[in-house]
């Protein structure tokens, strides 16, 4: 039986996290160990499950000075025994299943995907999400794009040695993004058929609260993709994919932040003068076959006249709320 490590940061969350272990311990898989890694949590968190640690003995409490979610995801690495990998957020949980399926999917490929369920603060089911990431050819250049889907860390499970030459950036938003691509390129990936984890909607995420790294953090992801791809040598071949990308990311995304936080023109015009003009053109909105059309004309109305964007965008948040 094949044995898998669950590594599971933890920092302030003490609301969620004995239902999050919880879960773990109910698996119908037995051969797992969990490692917990205290992030230098400031609230009750640990308390709140020391008697599970105490009464487990595959549960490993490691701690570290607090260094965020990527510091904390390295950081258990080095404590895993497992020939394979898998993470968990503090505040999400999984299906009791989870382990069996994924392990029984996974065969001799290197990493196993599942659908997800996104549930609200109190654990309640709101819609259930398929990762189409996985239903396509190219799954490289999906990888890339990761337009209309998570690219999340969570809700998979990876072959321990596929952490040997890759980390997650320390210091960075959006680290899954960063990394999944790595993790994607050259290597066979599977899909498990049910969504077999619970994602929890929170307030208080980098989607609702605004922080200026949010901008110069997806740029610098995105020069990392384009020289990844360069070194490589395949940067003609995923160029489109790449141009996808960089104006879903770095432009769509990055703007609606701001705009939707603070209604900003020169944070929003800040945003644009760091855009790659050879790269946000016309032809490449406008011919892009992974960019929803309602989102085209929203990108073309940002690139001329971006004022008008952030106009359109408050009537749009009053008419849904």
């Amino acid at each position: 039986m094949k044995k898998i490590s669950i590594i599971i940061p933890v920092y302030n969350v003490e609301k969620y996290i004995e239902e999050c272990i919880t879960s773990l311990l109910s698996q119908s898989y037995h051969n797992y160990e969990i490692i917990i890694v205290n992030d230098d949590t400031q609230d009750a968190s640990i308390d709140k499950i020391r008697y599970l640690i105490d009464c487990n003995s595959n549960i490993k409490l490691v701690e570290k000075e607090n260094g965020g979610l990527s510091s904390a995801r390295n950081f258990g690495l080095k404590y895993a025994t497992g020939e394979f990998i898998s993470f968990v957020d503090s505040d999400d949980f999984i299906d009791k299943d989870f382990l069996k399926l994924m392990i029984s999917a996974i065969g001799d490929a290197d990493i196993c995907s599942c659908g997800y369920k996104e549930v609200n603060e109190e654990g309640q089911f709101i819609r259930q999400r398929n990762n189409v990431f996985f239903a396509t050819d190219d799954l490289f250049g999906k990888a890339i794009e990761c337009i209309n889907i998570i690219p999340n860390a969570w809700g998979k499970v990876y072959r321990k040695e596929l952490f040997n030459d890759i980390k997650y950036p320390e210091g960075m938003l959006f680290e899954d993004y960063a990394v999944l691509y790595q993790l994607s390129y050259g290597k066979k990936i599977v899909f498990q058929d049910n969504a077999l984890y619970n994602y929890r909607i929170r307030s208080g995420s980098i989607m609702r609260d605004f922080n200026n790294n949010i901008i110069d953090h997806k740029f610098i992801i995105l020069n990392e993709i384009y020289n990844f791809l360069n070194k490589n040598k395949i940067y003609h071949k995923y160029k489109n994919n790449y141009s996808n990308a960089y104006i879903y990311h770095g432009v769509f995304v990055t703007s609606c932040i701001i705009i939707n936080q603070t209604y900003d023109l020169s944070l929003l015009l800040k945003m644009l003068s760091k855009v790659n003009t050879e790269v946000f053109t016309l032809n490449n909105i406008m011919f892009s076959k992974s960019i929803p059309k309602s989102i085209k004309l929203y990108l073309l109305i940002l690139k001329y006249l971006p004022s008008i964007a952030i106009s359109l965008k408050r009537i749009q948040n009053k008419i849904k709320s």
